[in-house]
């Protein structure tokens, strides 16, 4: 047929290089830069991630000591999603957690999810306070919005931050 098979593959491997290699400026233009951008204006924010997943972008967020998770979380969903539009993406939030802390919130699990189960989010706000002042907390904080529940449980310099689907 006379095709030049050699001169095709070559112009297939450029091809290919080039659409490659637009796809990743196109990522690092719309994506990269600006949360690391954004990122690095936080002051409450001590270190982060990004990498691409295949149900969207995850962003592992470790943030500093923070009075109010809540704030804080819904505060990183509403900056990342206008920087980032329709791209979906979750969010990772990790924390400086120790054993008797995680112990902790593993004895309140049960009134969370039975919350969960009710609607009994006062009754469960109460049971997480007396279990905190019993294991002598520093600091704790239950917050409840329409999507999350958000624990946060500090004690010296470890402190724990859930957020757990409703």
């Amino acid at each position: 047929m006379g095709l030049n098979v050699r001169r095709i593959a070559v112009t297939f491997i450029i091809v290919l290089l080039i659409l490659y290699g637009g796809k990743a400026a196109c990522y690092n233009l719309r994506v990269s830069k600006p949360l690391h951008q954004y990122f690095q204006t936080q002051t409450c924010i001590a270190d982060y991630s990004i990498y691409t997943h295949t149900d969207g972008l995850h962003v592992k967020i470790k943030p500093n000591d923070v009075k109010v998770l809540q704030s804080l979380y819904a505060q990183l969903r509403a900056d990342i999603t206008e920087i980032l539009g329709k791209t979906p993406f979750v969010i990772d939030i990790t924390d400086e957690r120790n054993p008797m802390l995680e112990e902790i919130f593993y004895s309140m699990r049960i009134h969370i999810e039975e919350a969960l189960a009710r609607g009994s989010f006062y009754d469960m706000s109460q049971a997480i306070d007396e279990k905190a002042k019993k294991a002598g907390l520093d600091k704790w904080d239950v917050g409840i919005d329409s999507d999350y529940i958000y624990v946060q449980l500090h004690q010296r310099e470890s402190y724990l931050y859930e957020i757990i689907s409703r």
